[in-house]
């Protein structure tokens, strides 16, 4: 069914802005793929669908996932998810990045900054003014800059064919078809290379961000890279 809805979606949502299609069947179409794309974790599709760690809570439930005690303790109190969950390590991170002996630990003085926070989530004093960065990637690559490109291929956030579509836009010849890479024997993804010095790898496991779902494999790559060897 919903390799049938992408099939419609392309037929009939071309040219639409899909985050607001004018297209009266677009929209419906988005709107019924979007609430089965709901169902997935969007970070890695395997993993249980848990609460984003974030400042600002997205329903009103948020105050009943967190312990009063921490309560006083953050002026944006993140939502707890369960301990089983991922983002549970993000949910910690706050309290260890906001704590006295941290603070004086890294040498930062008391009122020289606000509190910790992972995401700001579009209060920064900035506005986004640029629509797609490839122009900047082709004008550093063709300069002869090395490039590793990496993408985990169970990521939903940034799917890796998305990343695979703009490494492509740039047009770069291919140097080295797609092949397995390996790690202990086993391959741990695909890599391809093109021409100045770009590299474009998958991290078999990997979510949206791969070192975090698979950090032997991660640094097994980088390690190969920037040490100028083959992945």
């Amino acid at each position: 069914m919903m390799l049938i809805d992408l099939k419609m979606i392309m037929e009939h949502c071309q040219g639409e802005d899909h985050m607001n299609p004018m297209n009266a069947l677009c929209a419906q179409l988005m709107d019924r793929f979007n609430r089965l794309f709901e169902e997935n974790s969007k970070p890695h599709i395997l993993y249980k669908r848990c609460i984003y760690v974030s400042p600002r809570p997205n329903d009103d439930t948020t105050e009943r996932k967190v312990l009063m005690e921490e309560t006083g303790l953050l002026k944006h109190v993140p939502p707890r998810p369960q301990m089983e969950c991922q983002s549970y390590g993000n949910y910690l991170l706050y309290f260890w990045a906001n704590n006295n002996m941290t603070w004086e630990t890294l040498g930062i003085k008391k009122g020289s900054m606000d509190e910790w926070v992972r995401c700001h989530n579009g209060d920064l004093p900035y506005s986004e003014d640029i629509k797609s960065s490839i122009q900047y990637h082709h004008n550093i690559t063709t300069k002869g800059y090395r490039a590793l490109v990496y993408s985990g291929d169970h990521d939903s956030v940034i799917p890796f064919l998305g990343t695979q579509s703009w490494v492509r836009s740039l047009n770069f010849p291919i140097v080295n078809e797609w092949r397995a890479w390996h790690l202990d024997g086993q391959s741990a993804g695909f890599t391809i290379t093109y021409t100045n010095n770009m590299t474009f790898a998958t991290i078999k496991g990997g979510g949206h961000s791969a070192p975090e779902y698979q950090p032997e494999r991660c640094l097994a790559m980088f390690r190969r890279w920037i040490s100028d060897e083959p992945l």
